[in-house]
């Protein structure tokens, strides 16, 4: 355990000489893992995204750059766990590697590299999508609002597992929980990256967590605007891809008339925030440790089914990492 999560001693920190806090080790070093994670799922959509025909026709659906957004998103989780690492390793601290747990089995759709092994489970999801009906709320999960699905995903595929799921409907309903997970993943990095700003202590600790969560906010806008593309689909079992709201036309206010949760409102819409006796504020939610610390994504990432098949020294170390991340406190 030790091995994977380094020494818990005080890192040098930056060029004028000052100490990196341990509490500042520890929010990045689980950001490095949630990093690492993140590449490893989105090499897999990558992957299909750019090499298979059938999967790239639905997502085709929901947009016709979404292979490459997939490829950039792809490109940018890359960098984001390599300069983490690499930032650790330049003021002591001991990178995170998480090479030891991938083990997982790849998929054998034309496309994949079937032989590379996984550290996440795209195969078998249960998507909470009730960031869709969140966002478009003037509730706040911090202020114990709770929100419904807009689509009930559970235990799905968000990639096909071999060539025989590609026929009929199928590989649509499969693009379509590709592309709901997308924003899935990206609104939970947004919640975490800012649930540690008020946590650090080093200035420069404090710009990473800042500049990077900034992308994650950018992805999430991406996905669920192109989520809400998402056709519906008759499933041969009878069950269906539902019909999003569709758009509704504004008057010139841009305000009265519209559907508050119809696909064209992406923009955060204007919730409480702080408390409640303060104005609504268009803001990222929920930001609290409790609801978007490390635990938290953690513990959702891992009911998710993303990590389905992962052994027990993995769970121990992943809620280990996090656990250290969410107690840190900023210091004088």
């Amino acid at each position: 355990m030790a091995g994977w999560l380094g020494s818990r001693v005080t890192a040098n920190a930056d060029h004028r000489g000052e100490s990196l806090r341990q509490g500042d080790v520890a929010i990045l070093r689980f950001l490095a893992a949630a990093e690492i994670l993140e590449t490893d799922l989105w090499q897999q959509y990558n992957e299909l995204a750019l090499g298979n025909a059938a999967f790239q026709q639905a997502l085709f659906a929901l947009d016709g750059d979404m292979p490459t957004y997939v490829n950039q998103n792809t490109r940018d989780e890359i960098s984001h766990a390599q300069f983490l690492n690499a930032y650790l390793a330049s003021k002591g601290a001991r990178p995170v590697n998480l090479e030891r747990f991938r083990t997982l089995p790849s998929s054998q759709a034309t496309g994949a590299n079937k032989n590379a092994k996984r550290l996440t489970n795209l195969m078998n999801l249960t998507v909470d999508t009730s960031w869709y009906t969140r966002y478009r709320s003037t509730g706040n999960p911090d202020f114990g609002d709770t929100f419904p699905q807009i689509v009930n995903l559970v235990n799905v595929p968000a990639i096909p597992n071999s060539d025989l799921a590609l026929g009929g409907d199928q590989i649509q309903v499969i693009g379509n929980t590709a592309g709901f997970h997308f924003a899935t993943i990206e609104q939970g990095g947004s919640s975490l990256y800012d649930s540690f700003l008020p946590k650090a202590t080093s200035v420069e600790v404090i710009r990473i967590v800042a500049a990077i969560g900034g992308t994650e906010i950018q992805h999430f806008e991406v996905w669920q605007d192109k989520a809400g593309n998402a056709p519906p689909v008759p499933m041969d079992t009878g069950s269906l891809f539902p019909a999003l709201p569709h758009a509704t036309e504004q008057t010139p206010n841009g305000i009265d008339g519209a559907d508050p949760i119809d696909t064209n409102q992406i923009m955060a819409r204007p919730c409480k925030f702080i408390s409640p006796n303060l104005p609504l504020c268009s803001v990222i939610r929920p930001t609290s440790t409790a609801n978007a610390g490390a635990m938290a994504a953690a513990t959702g990432l891992t009911n998710s089914g993303l990590f389905k098949g992962q052994s027990k020294e993995f769970f121990a170390a992943l809620f280990e990492l996090a656990e250290e991340a969410d107690e840190a406190q900023r210091g004088f």
